[in-house]
């Protein structure tokens, strides 16, 4: 039976000295730093920072209108933290960095809310090669990563306590998200089924229909440009045989084996795990939902499949793949530890070396 860890430390991984969350956050934040300049700008992110870097905002939110499915807030923000700083690169990995931190504690809260050990979790986010990766891309993904945990959390935390309060601050939070990426419509969808029969359903509904509504008026306007834009530059959804090996592939940032390790453990950890069944639950429906979502969204819009299109589905696979690393016994468990982490650091590696 997994025992649920101090909700303001975690032990660490060297003997029996406490780490707080804010220590760990001061961490990971100084290694992205250390680590930014290491990676270069590739193709997309200097096509985002073009439409960002000298330019007013009625400039970038016209020139977003036109990219398909494009949305403006990760855009004003960076619009504003570039022109102010006047330094693209630095200006615009630190903003990413910024994204990432808040994703990363929301990751913990959420962790903790599911009362479990969020130190194992974050560790293992933290190191996965397309966490790392999204961490410091200067695109849209990294922040619509970062409001998708933090709705999900906000949601265990609404129903827990059913409460007006909180469902404002869900609904504001998917608002938020979907301005940040239109994909996270599937997480929402994930949520909804979820809480249905649950006493926060209520709450739930009418904050998502809130949110949507929020949306609308940006989709009214920006869908005739995405279908233009689809169509002019000849976009095909290419969903073939081939793609489901994609997933596998490309998932994890670490190939195929250590996303099959991943999705082992996450399996075990489903059936292992001492979190409450409910939010099990929860977590497999925001694993499970947008895979065959992004796929028939694709297709529909006659978008090409990329594996960034699935990311929100990484941190709930994570949890689950930590509590089954934990489930196991400690001999098998530290060796498998010691491999997973070789294999990851050596991903990372490689992230930087081919950059």
């Amino acid at each position: 039976m997994l025992q649920p860890r101090s909700p303001h430390t975690a032990t660490s991984l060297f003997g029996n000295r406490k780490l707080t969350k804010l220590s760990f956050l001061t961490l990971y934040v100084v290694a992205l730093c250390c680590l930014a300049p290491l990676r270069s700008l590739w193709l997309d992110e200097v096509l985002q920072l073009s439409d960002t870097y000298h330019h007013d905002l009625y400039q970038t939110i016209d020139r977003v209108a036109h990219n398909p499915g494009g949305v403006p807030l990760t855009y004003i923000f960076q619009n504003l933290f570039v022109n102010t700083l006047d330094h693209p690169f630095y200006a615009a990995r630190f903003l990413a960095i910024l994204w990432a931190l808040a994703g990363m504690a929301s990751l913990i809260w959420l962790v903790q809310l599911l009362e479990t050990a969020w130190l194992p979790v974050a560790v293992a986010y933290a190191l996965l090669p397309i966490s790392l990766r999204y961490a410091l891309e200067v695109r849209q993904y990294g922040p619509a990563l970062a409001f998708s945990i933090c709705a999900t959390a906000v949601l265990v935390w609404l129903d827990h306590n059913p409460a007006d309060f909180r469902a404002v601050i869900y609904g504001a939070v998917l608002a938020l998200g979907l301005y940040s990426h239109p994909y996270l419509a599937f997480v929402i969808v994930a949520h909804m089924l979820w809480v249905i029969g649950r006493p926060s359903a209520t709450y739930v509904f009418s904050a998502s229909a809130i949110a949507v509504l929020c949306f609308l008026p940006w989709y009214v306007f920006a869908s005739g440009y995405w279908n233009e834009a689809v169509v002019k530059e000849g976009y095909q959804s290419a969903f073939t045989w081939k793609t489901p090996l994609m997933i596998p592939h490309e998932l994890s940032g670490g190939g195929y084996v250590l996303t099959c390790a991943v999705l082992a453990l996450a399996v075990f950890g489903y059936r292992a795990t001492a979190i409450p069944q409910s939010a099990k639950r929860l977590l497999l429906f925001c694993i499970l939902v947008p895979l065959p979502l992004v796929m028939a969204s694709n297709i529909m819009f006659r978008y090409f499949f990329a594996i960034r299109q699935l990311v929100y589905i990484v941190p709930p696979l994570c949890i689950f793949a930590v509590e089954g690393l934990r489930a196991i016994p400690k001999t098998p468990r530290t060796c498998l530890t010691v491999a997973l982490l070789g294999f990851a650091l050596f991903s990372d590696f490689r992230l930087f070396h081919q950059a």
